[in-house]
């Protein structure tokens, strides 16, 4: 069985890799069985191993493979077919994109049924909107409309930023004890504090220029404004995500001016390449932190560490 999870939204893949996941281990307790691999890091003998290799574990396997194409196409699309993996019921393998299209036989191959293929698209203006209802009422919390409209706007309708900030609300909401609360645009203002986003901006120029000594001071700059770690990792991925897109269409990017041109610099400074990367090591670390004990301020630090 195939998984084909592609497409530019990163923060919708992340969720439905999240879902996926916690589903199969739903089923299959022990965990032995479950891999999960970036084959940007990953040779075609270890991925033909991985896939032909039996378990001794009664267990179906789960491989996610991120960065599906960066092994010769070709090559694993021979893979793939010679092991059956399409209509093997013993193994699901989850591929992982974040383009939109592409014209090689590969890609034709995993969209194609019985593959399970989804393309996440950038959602439109008012689908932003209603995604960010849903997930304010997840939380129990309320914005009057003036505060929603400035949330949205100053988040760029970013998914992964949004989410960060609608976590941070709802933990000023309930931390006097109340169930939910009507949160105005001047309490918005207050607690989305902009130092966080310039620190991220320090964080990402010096990840972008290999100095990870300023990397580091950037993300305790962001702690010591009373961020949490988690929330300085959606706001990386809010910036990393938004240097992809101006690399890609730098004119469909709906952002701040100054935001804008601090993209641009370090749009410069990396790589197409480095930035999936990074964003693929986000995703993660984010599942790692919604499924474990692990340390939040360590992880992340040591995640800049190895960037």
């Amino acid at each position: 069985m195939i998984i084909f999870l592609y497409g530019q939204d990163s923060y919708r893949i992340n969720q439905k890799l999240q879902e996926l996941i916690n589903g199969y281990k739903a089923k299959n307790p022990s965990g032995f069985n479950f891999f999960s691999h970036d084959l940007s890091e990953y040779s075609l003998k270890e991925l033909k191993e991985k896939l032909t290799n039996n378990s001794f574990i009664p267990e179906k396997k789960l491989i996610i493979l991120k960065n599906i194409f960066k092994i010769d196409p070709k090559a694993v699309l021979e893979i793939f077919k010679s092991q059956n993996i399409s209509k093997r019921d013993d193994m699901i393998v989850i591929a992982i994109s974040f383009i939109d299209s592409d014209k090689s036989e590969f890609f034709k191959y995993l969209i194609k049924k019985p593959n399970q293929a989804q393309n996440f698209k950038m959602l439109k203006e008012y689908e932003v909107k209603n995604w960010t209802k849903k997930l304010l009422n997840s939380t129990k919390i309320d914005l009057t409309g003036e505060a929603f409209d400035f949330l949205i706007h100053n988040c760029g309708y970013n998914l992964w930023l949004i989410d960060s900030e609608i976590r941070k609300l709802a933990n000023f909401s309930h931390q006097d004890g109340r169930i939910s609360r009507v949160i105005s645009k001047s309490q918005v203002e207050e607690l989305i504090v902009s130092n966080t986003k310039q620190n991220v901006f320090e964080l990402t120029d010096a990840l972008a220029k290999k100095n990870k000594k300023n990397a580091l001071m950037a993300f305790y700059k962001v702690l010591e404004n009373g961020s949490p770690p988690s929330e300085t990792l959606g706001l990386l991925a809010w910036q990393v995500r938004n240097i992809l897109l101006f690399k890609a269409s730098p004119e469909f990017l709906r952002i701040h001016p100054f935001v804008l041109a601090k993209i641009k610099e370090s749009a410069s400074l990396f790589s197409a390449d480095e930035l999936n990367k990074i964003l693929l090591k986000i995703i993660d670390l984010d599942l790692a932190f919604k499924t474990t004990q692990l340390n939040e301020k360590t992880a992340i630090s040591l995640l800049i560490s190895e960037l």
